[in-house]
């Protein structure tokens, strides 16, 4: 037993170009979505480090800077000429202006003095000062606190705030003659130069020192997410970045949701529009396969009905105008088909009737000459009188079933309707129906002339034999382009629609009397002069039958109208 073969595309074309459409507009957004991701981290990387680095470069330059204008401010007081040991600060003097024109530093909380034992001697107070050691009441060990050297000078501490304290660190040199001058700062001072953050919540700067970390305003703080620091400034002291990826990452993650969840519903949009379309575009092709197995079975009738303006549209107009003219053309074949068939066989009949009706005629002109009863005489006059009708009969049967080719000539159509209109007359008389002609006197038409007194009269007799009494039957003659056109137009009570579709066939007749081969011969006619016999009608309208024939020479155009 086979096994299937597995199918990894559809079958229909619909469904296939409608998986590709799909698959065009969404496969796009997922690649580049990929590509966003894989984009934004490298961009977020290298943006980062750099902004990092810039910035890291930056606050260290401003710390070093501040402390070397520390440095220079507490070498100005450790090296003056009248500052040599600690004996030398008296509460008056030149050193002691100095000192407290620099205790006013607003960077400074004051201006202290050590023996050459570490202790305190003297503090002289800035504006700034508060607290220890200043004031009594709060503790002041700065022995307690780290050390680190920045060239001649020493960096005590920082201490963090603490008791309702602020921050500080102590900037100490010695004195020439002992003991040591210390600048007391504000840690506030060196924190305030870190900057604000840059990405709120997501960088946050702070002063990386050996008593632990502290923030913009002096606050110990910990850390939360990657610390990157800067250049050093001082052994232990970096100013370094706080950064947190995951909140740095946040909105590019959201941002690729978005996307996510853009694709998505692009995604669930494109396949419901394809549906419709597949949908739609299924119906109209299968519209057109209907139509082609209409077609294909016989029925030419058949038209896709189809209003759209696109390609299917056009295919559709196409295919029903195909389905006309295949139909018309496979009517054509299978009438002509059955018309040799019929004039064959009629024509056959025809001979074999028509040479004993010829014996039968004249035996009856022979009974007639020596006939004295009136009765018998009467009887043989009917019976000739029924031969003479099968006689035209059979003629109008041969002539069907094997007309004379045409011998075609410039014809002046007005002189033959003329003459036709002369021949008519009388019965139109008994008729009760007026005749009228008019149109174009000069038209020429390329047709035989015997034809065409044929065909007219046999379209006028059946305009008279239709038209009740007071009617109108009008003979018109006029140009259609590069062809004559001849119509004859009665008043009578019209054909019927599902007549009307027969009235060509041989034999087909609505009168008792008539043999149904008139027009049919009539038509038979025009398309060996290569014209065409149409026939126009609608029950309570009237009847009208054009003849189209091929032009003659050109002549000045006179109108007519003639009764």
């Amino acid at each position: 037993m086979r096994r299937p073969r597995l199918r990894l595309l559809p079958r229909g074309l619909v469904q296939r170009y409608s998986l590709l459409l799909v698959g065009a507009a969404v496969l796009p957004m997922l690649v580049v979505g990929i590509l966003y991701h894989r984009y934004t981290r490298d961009l977020l990387r290298q943006f980062t480090g750099k902004q990092l680095e810039a910035q890291l470069a930056a606050t260290s330059s401003r710390l070093g800077f501040f402390l070397e204008a520390r440095a220079s401010q507490l070498q100005t007081l450790a090296r003056y000429p009248a500052g040599a040991g600690g004996g030398a600060w008296p509460g008056r003097g030149e050193l002691a202006s100095l000192v407290r024109i620099e205790a006013d530093e607003a960077d400074l909380y004051g201006v202290l003095l050590f023996s050459e034992r570490g202790a305190l001697v003297r503090a002289v107070a800035g504006q700034a000062a508060s607290g220890a050691p200043y004031w009594g009441g709060f503790p002041f060990a700065p022995e307690a606190l780290p050390r680190a050297q920045l060239g001649d000078t020493t960096l005590v501490g920082p201490a963090p705030p603490r008791d309702g304290q602020a921050g500080w660190l102590l900037m100490e040199e010695p004195l020439r003659g002992g003991g040591a001058v210390a600048l007391h700062v504000r840690l506030a001072s060196i924190t305030e130069l870190l900057g604000a953050p840059s990405v709120a919540g997501v960088i946050q700067p702070v002063l990386r020192t050996p008593a632990g970390l502290f923030d913009v305003v002096g606050s110990p703080v910990q850390v939360h997410g990657q610390l990157v620091d800067g250049p050093e400034v001082a052994p232990g002291w970096w100013p370094s970045l706080v950064v947190d990826p995951e909140a740095l990452l946040r909105p590019f993650l959201a941002a690729r949701v978005t996307l996510v969840v853009a694709s998505l519903v692009v995604m669930a949009a494109v396949g419901w529009v394809s549906a419709r379309l597949a949908g739609r575009l299924q119906h109209r092709v299968r519209a057109l396969a209907a139509g082609a197995e209409a077609l294909s079975s016989g029925d030419f009738s058949y038209r896709v009905g189809d209003a759209g303006h696109d390609e299917i549209g056009l295919l559709a107009v196409t295919f029903n105008r195909m389905a006309a003219r295949l139909g018309d053309l496979i009517a054509r074949a299978v009438r002509m088909e059955r018309l040799a068939a019929l004039g064959s066989f009629s024509t056959g009949v025809a001979h074999e009737v028509r040479n004993p009706l010829a014996t039968l005629k004249t035996t009856v002109q022979a009974l007639e000459r020596v006939e004295r009863d009136p009765q018998r005489l009467a009887l043989l006059s009917a019976m000739g009188a029924e031969i003479d009708r099968m006689a035209r009969t059979v003629g109008e049967i041969l002539a069907f079933g094997r007309p004379r080719p045409p011998r075609r000539a410039r014809v002046a159509v007005w002189e033959v309707a003329e003459r036709l209109r002369s021949v008519v007359a009388t019965e139109a008389r008994e008729r009760q129906v007026e005749l009228a002609l008019e149109g174009e006197r000069a038209a020429l038409a390329l047709v035989d002339p015997d034809h065409l007194q044929q065909i007219l009269l046999n379209l006028v007799l059946n305009a008279l034999q239709a038209t009740p009494p007071a009617g109108e039957v009008r003979l018109g003659i006029r140009r259609e382009g590069d062809q004559v056109a001849v119509t004859v137009q009665d008043t009578g009570p019209g054909i019927p629609a599902e007549e009307l579709r027969e009235v060509f066939e041989p034999f087909f007749t609505t009168r008792p009397s008539g043999t149904g081969l008139g027009l049919p011969i009539s038509r038979q006619l025009a398309e060996l002069n290569g014209g065409s016999l149409a026939l126009a009608s609608a029950p309570g309208r009237g009847t009208t039958a054009t003849l189209l024939l091929g032009p003659g020479e050109e002549r000045d155009v006179e109108r007519a109208d003639h009764r």
